[in-house]
């Protein structure tokens, strides 16, 4: 769905998700470069799973961390579930979570800078 909406570059993802076929479809599906860490253990299956583990790129990975302190954000400020039955109704709402968030930080945005703001009265 995403990929018809906008190029899908990247993938990162945590170790939960490592797997042969996930690669594989991130790659040849979707088109994008996958960066996710094998399970530790051992030497894994598979041709991408074991590039991964010998040379991980972890300059890249490091990306992650703001995703998830984007989504912690959300789920803290506005909401922690998406709680329509079927995929698209969740998507819609997921969607709408976003733009909630976008304008409760522009609404908050003055709030965060504090004292930076100067006035003018001219």
């Amino acid at each position: 769905m995403a990929a018809r909406g906008a190029p899908i570059r990247l993938v990162l993802a945590d170790a939960e998700f490592d797997s042969e076929p996930n690669h594989q479809h991130i790659r040849q599906r979707l088109g994008a470069k996958s960066i996710i860490p094998a399970k530790r253990r051992g030497v894994p299956n598979g041709a991408i799973r074991n590039q991964m583990f010998r040379a991980f790129p972890e300059k890249p990975y490091r990306q992650r961390a703001k995703v998830e302190t984007l989504y912690s954000a959300v789920k803290r400020k506005l909401s922690s579930r998406a709680p329509g039955r079927s995929l698209s109704m969740q998507i819609r709402q997921a969607l709408l979570l976003g733009l909630a968030y976008n304008l409760y930080r522009l609404r908050h945005r003055t709030a965060d800078r504090g004292c930076q703001q100067s006035h003018s009265f001219l």
